[in-house]
């Protein structure tokens, strides 16, 4: 078979990929909690951020050896690792085997900054936001049918769906190694060091634009994760969600960033730029979570509007953002940076559910204030860097 580098391939290595994934993360906590494991609150719950926290650490590394030896390898080595990694978790006696595949997953799953880095290979700036649209409707994609695939798989034993995750990803694999081309033609030639070395964080200080955009999406994605552990909490509180109904409403939010993420974002951002693309995605991020609060019981109707704002408005900021970041990275370090930016976003992802969590016992309903002015004090910062951060018309139009 031919290899081709295209973006429709890589569209496609990532969804599967992300298919697994949503096959498998709604039903680790009551996986977690059969009597085979019986694992208490607080080890789902770092059963849960212990993925996140791989992706942190191994994220910009999978970046920078793809600078290096290209994405296809890091793609496929990955693809086969998570494959494992689902065969280790459905096959798994003990807790602690729990806890190793998932940490296994992390690493694995740190690739995506692989895949970011190839679609950046693949476009010119111009079409850069749309190509980066394209991974995150993949995202959204996997989490609306994964977890109901996964939902029916389970009808059949709980260990059903990680292994047939395991099967999805490592055909995955196999046809990436036949199908899938390399996108760098110019590999960074320099030493290879420890995500967390502090020669990689003077590297990407050179880059004082993207690294600003990489800080600002690690916030955002701190506040929304927040916000994600905190809807069906409120809403089970006050509108007497059941787990089914909170399953549907995730899947809505899924369906409506699939669309903002596929037809909006790349339409508004050749329009209005990528950066006030991403402003406006957070402005309206910010306007569904304050319309949420004004929900009740005889005006259910405004939570699909509330809802749809906020889907749409983080449907919008990711590709926006993502855009950004290699817009203003230089060509042959896109691997790094994507990596950083995507453990920036790993690290939010870790810590917003925890700090959430514990401040929504105590704050309730309230802490929803905190995710409006946190959002838009992050869409403040990002309109006051106009000047410094440039968007692909910009970047063209420059000498």
């Amino acid at each position: 078979m031919r290899r081709q580098a295209s973006t429709t391939i890589i569209f496609v290595t990532v969804l599967l990929d992300l298919l697994g994934f949503g096959m498998v993360l709604p039903l680790l906590p009551l996986y977690a909690a059969d009597p085979r494991f019986n694992a208490s609150t607080l080890e789902i719950g770092w059963l849960m951020a212990i993925y996140s926290l791989m992706q942190f650490l191994f994220t910009p590394l999978w970046g920078r050896l793809s600078d290096r030896i290209g994405r296809r390898p890091v793609l496929i080595v990955g693809l086969f690792g998570s494959s494992l990694s689902y065969l280790l978790y459905g096959l798994a006696g003990s807790l602690t085997t729990l806890f190793v595949a998932r940490a296994a997953a992390g690493i694995m799953g740190a690739n995506i900054a692989a895949a970011q880095a190839a679609m950046a290979d693949l476009t010119p700036p111009e079409r850069r936001t749309q190509a980066m649209g394209m991974i995150g409707v993949a995202f959204s994609l996997g989490f609306v049918l994964g977890p109901a695939l996964g939902g029916i798989l389970s009808r059949y034993g709980m260990e059903v769906a990680p292994l047939v995750a395991a099967v999805v990803t490592g055909l995955n694999a196999i046809a990436a190694v036949f199908w899938l081309a390399e996108t760098l033609h110019t590999p960074l030639v320099g030493s290879l060091h420890h995500p967390l070395s502090w020669r990689l964080w003077l590297r990407v200080r050179r880059m004082p634009a993207a690294m600003t955009i990489c800080i600002l999406m690690g916030l955002f994605v701190t506040l929304f994760a927040g916000f994600e552990i905190s809807l069906p909490l409120w809403g089970a509180e006050h509108l007497a969600w059941s787990m089914p109904t909170a399953g549907w409403m995730f899947a809505y939010v899924g369906v409506v960033m699939v669309v903002a993420q596929g037809v909006v974002v790349r339409r508004l951002a050749a329009v209005i730029g990528e950066k006030k693309t991403a402003i406006s995605g957070m402005a309206a991020t910010a306007a569904g979570v304050l319309l949420l609060m004004m929900v009740n019981h005889q005006s259910t109707w405004l939570l699909f509007v509330a809802l749809a704002f906020v889907s749409v408005g983080a449907g919008l900021v990711h590709p926006s953002l993502s855009s950004l970041v290699s817009l203003n990275t230089e060509a042959y370090r896109q691997g790094v940076m994507m990596g950083l930016f995507q453990s920036l976003s790993a690290l939010g992802r870790v810590l917003g559910p925890i700090m959430a969590g514990a401040a929504y016992a105590v704050w309730n309903q309230l802490i929803f204030v905190v995710f409006v002015l946190g959002i838009s004090g992050v869409a403040i910062i990002l309109s006051s860097q106009q000047q410094r951060i440039l968007d692909a018309r910009q970047k063209g139009s420059s000498p």
